[in-house]
C-alpha cells in the first residue's frame, strides 16, 4: 500500500492519502467536529430548497441530492482539499472541475450497483459526512473480487470513474449523509 503526504493548499496541514489498490485511494481528511457540522447543517438547510435539483428515484428516495453551489458556500474548504487530491492522485496540476451531490440513505435503504463514466470524468470518489455504524459498506467491483469498505466520517475514497460499486443496505436505525463526486478538466 502506497502512501502519499500532501500540503493543503497554502496552509502548513499535511494528510496521508493511501493507495489501497490501483487507482483507489483511501484518506482521512482533517478536519474539526465544526467543519463537518458546517456542511451537514449547509445540506439540511439546501435539501429542500427550489434550486436543489434531485435524480435517481428509487425506493421511495432521491439517491442524489445535488445542492446548488452558489448557496453552498459551507462546502467550498472540503471541495478545495478534494482538488489537492486529485491533483496528486492524477499526478497532474492541470485545472480541474467538480460536479458534487448528497447521498441521504436512511434506514434499509441501499444504492444500485453503477458507475461515474459519462464521459469527461478523470476520477471519481464519495466522502462521508455522518456515518452510524452498520449503515452499509461501499461495495468496489473489481476484476477479481469485490472489495468491502466499510464507511467512516471523514474519510475520503477516490476511484476510477468506471470502477462499478454500489452500496450495501443501511442496516442502522440512522441515517447516513455522504457527499459524492466527479473530477474532469475545468470546462
Amino acid at each position: 500500500m502506497a502512501s502519499f503526504k500532501i500540503t493543503l493548499g497554502n496552509s502548513s496541514k499535511m494528510l496521508d492519502m493511501q493507495l489501497i489498490q490501483d487507482g483507489i485511494y483511501h484518506c482521512r481528511l482533517p478536519a474539526e467536529t465544526r467543519y463537518h457540522e458546517e456542511i451537514i447543517e449547509g445540506f439540511a438547510r439546501l435539501e429542500d430548497a427550489t434550486d436543489t435539483k434531485k435524480t435517481h428515484f428509487f425506493d421511495g428516495r432521491y439517491e442524489n441530492i445535488y445542492p446548488s453551489r452558489e448557496a453552498f458556500t459551507e462546502i467550498e474548504p472540503l471541495l478545495k482539499v478534494i482538488f489537492d487530491c486529485a491533483h496528486k492522485a492524477l499526478a497532474s496540476q492541470q485545472p480541474l472541475d467538480i460536479s458534487f451531490w448528497f447521498n441521504l440513505m436512511r434506514p434499509g435503504h441501499s444504492t444500485t450497483l453503477h458507475t461515474h463514466d459519462d464521459g469527461y470524468e478523470l476520477i471519481s470518489g464519495v466522502y462521508y459526512l455522518d456515518v452510524p455504524e452498520g449503515s452499509g459498506d461501499i461495495l468496489l467491483h473489481l476484476p477479481e473480487q469485490v472489495l468491502s469498505i466499510p464507511p467512516q466520517a471523514g474519510i475520503m475514497l477516490m476511484f476510477p470513474p468506471d470502477l462499478a460499486h454500489e452500496v450495501a443496505r443501511n442496516n442502522s436505525k440512522h441515517s447516513r449523509l455522504s457527499m459524492a463526486f466527479n473530477i474532469g478538466p475545468e470546462k
